[in-house]
């Protein structure tokens, strides 16, 4: 019997897969796994820097504050205020039910820059913008402003967010980012991943903020008039807002406003008051008017 062999098609060498869903599938593997573990070795960071001593953690603030450009001079008199208006907030966190956090001492500086903003930083270093002095119309604009920072100090979220960064870099590395396709998609949704993180963590510090608010002044009225200038300002993207959410750090500044209220009615604490007035020129170095 002759042997007969069957002809070679074109086709033998080449996959029945489309080298798209090969590609997709590639992504799809090595997105999950960075995700799954950034989130693993961040969760074992953030317990992991929380062991890290008081000393060394204002070691690493202060290296960090020294780097930021612009910060006004460590005599500048509203200083003081600062502390004075913080160390008030602190002194009341006994009336909230909370539980107290041991953290170092909080060390306010002024940074010259218009951004209206406010932000802590390892070893409690607490920076104020010279935009947000600007900006803030009462004493309990500010104050919400500074509770909510002493909420960061009190969750811990500056250190949590130390140890993620070192988490982003090592998974970077492992991964080997920086060619390919997923040199773009991989740190995307990294970066997703930690916006919802912060953005949970704002969430938090902005509930701790106004119980301080109501233990400080019996009331919550005022606190949030910044936040409603701010909504004010930003363009209303309707049923697209979750979306534009999630490319934030921050919740969106109406659903903050009304998260709050929300905590405030349950918790039957009233949002109006008389404002306290800010000192005259605290949007000036020394109060020294005209700036």
């Amino acid at each position: 019997m002759k042997f007969v062999p069957k002809e070679i098609t074109e086709e033998v060498n080449v996959t029945p897969i489309h080298p798209l869903v090969n590609l997709a599938h590639l992504l799809g593997t090595v997105t999950l796994a960075g995700v799954v573990i950034y989130v693993v070795l961040g969760l074992i960071a953030g317990q992991l820097v929380k062991r890290i001593g008081p000393e060394t953690e204002e070691k690493i603030g202060a290296s960090l504050v020294s780097s930021l450009p612009d910060r006004i001079a460590a005599g500048d008199s509203r200083l003081e205020y600062l502390h004075d208006l913080t160390s008030s907030l602190q002194n009341n966190l006994s009336q909230t039910g909370i539980a107290a956090v041991d953290y170092p001492p909080v060390k306010i500086s002024i940074l010259d820059t218009p951004e209206e903003n406010a932000m802590v930083t390892a070893g409690s270093y607490l920076i104020v913008t010279e935009g947000l002095l600007a900006e803030v119309e009462s004493e309990n604009e500010l104050a919400f402003v500074l509770a909510h920072e002493l909420g960061h100090l009190h969750n811990r979220d500056p250190l949590n967010a130390l140890g993620r960064s070192l988490v982003l870099l090592t998974v970077s590395g492992l991964l080997g980012l920086g060619q390919g396709p997923t040199s773009v998609l991989v740190p995307n949704v990294l970066n997703l991943t930690e916006q919802g993180h912060s953005r949970t963590q704002e969430t938090t510090a902005d509930e701790y903020a106004i119980a301080l608010m109501m233990a400080r002044y019996d009331h919550g009225g005022h606190s949030l008039d910044f936040f409603k200038r701010l909504q004010s300002e930003e363009f209303d993207l309707g049923i697209f807002s979750p979306v534009a959410e999630w490319q934030h750090t921050h919740p969106l500044t109406k659903n903050r406003i009304q998260n709050l209220e929300s905590i405030a009615e349950a918790n039957d604490w009233p949002l109006t008051g008389s404002p306290i007035s800010l000192p005259e020129g605290i949007e000036c170095p020394n109060f020294n008017t005209p700036c």
